[in-house]
């Protein structure tokens, strides 16, 4: 069953606020008690060099099951402009170093407007959709059905497992292409192995002391490009900026007790300036005690 609920037409400010929250939910979530690896980061988002807002994640993940949500709060003038803040969520399985998403959900606010989002899904297929306000339709490319099969929602999208038991930090863990369904519109996210980086957090400005340190190390750093397939407008500018975008990484550290990779870093250059959310701090706990990792 697929339901939609039209509400007043978005202002043009909540444009950029509502960009920064999608990239990030492209990225908090309470673990469940039984999971043996939680992930707690915390990210600093700035836009041309300025910081606008603030996120947490928390992940837990097991050897059958993932559970992630995610928070976001504009800060600063982006605050007092827009008001913007968000939250997702998701949950699923993993099978053969495949995610498999169950659901997920979006709700957002910037400029006095909201978006809610809820999927449901099983294997892989979307099986019950909700979206406020109505999408649009006009000059849209129509969302089929098989658009909505071997899909993974954002959120779902940033857990990726690898297969086998070996080197976590290999170029090939990089390279996968991520099937996004958002609610909206159904997209590819391609990813290719670019470089090898050492990561440490910036914890100069963290508030939060129990958050500070965590994981500092080797990261992958994939480049990244987005493939529009459905659900978007194909003359609409921002549209065409995306399709020829050449400056987007994501930068994934390892997650040794679950065999999987998670964003530490994702950078995108938007129509109003370079997007970044870095971590300001990578906890990884296994059963409870803090996970090690080598350099």
């Amino acid at each position: 069953m697929i339901t939609h609920r039209r509400a007043g037409r978005p202002l043009p400010l909540r444009s950029a606020a509502t960009l920064t929250l999608a990239a990030a939910a492209g990225l908090c979530a309470t673990a469940p008690a039984s999971a043996e690896t939680r992930v707690r980061a915390r990210y600093e988002v700035t836009l041309s060099g300025f910081e606008i807002g603030t996120a947490t994640m928390q992940t837990g993940i097991n050897r059958e099951t993932y559970d992630i949500n995610l928070s976001i709060r504009m800060t600063g003038l982006a605050r007092f402009f827009t008001g913007g803040k968000g939250a997702a969520t998701a949950r699923g399985g993993l099978h053969d170093a495949r995610v498999v998403p169950t659901a997920y959900a979006l709700n957002t606010r910037a400029n006095d407007k909201g978006q809610i989002v809820r999927l449901a899904l099983a294997g892989g297929s979307v099986r019950q959709l909700s979206v406020e306000p109505t999408p649009k339709t006009r000059n849209v490319v129509p969302v089929s059905d098989a658009d909505k099969r071997g899909v993974l929602d954002p959120l779902s999208a940033i857990m990726m497992p690898v297969a086998g038991s070996g080197d976590l930090l290999a170029e090939s863990s990089c390279n996968r292409t991520l099937p996004v369904f958002d609610g909206r519109a159904r997209y590819d996210i391609a990813l290719r192995y670019d470089r090898t980086e050492i990561a440490k957090p910036n914890t100069e400005n963290n508030a939060d002391p129990k958050a500070k340190g965590g994981y500092e190390g080797k990261v992958l750093v994939c480049k990244a490009s987005y493939r529009p397939i459905s659900g978007h407008r194909p003359d609409k500018d921002n549209v065409k900026f995306m399709e020829s975008n050449k400056e987007m990484e994501v930068w994934l550290a390892p997650i040794a007790g679950a065999g999987a990779l998670m964003p530490w870093k994702i950078s995108v250059r938007t129509q109003m300036g370079l997007a970044e959310i870095t971590a300001t701090s990578f906890v990884v706990d296994s059963d409870g005690m803090r996970a090690s990792r080598d350099q």
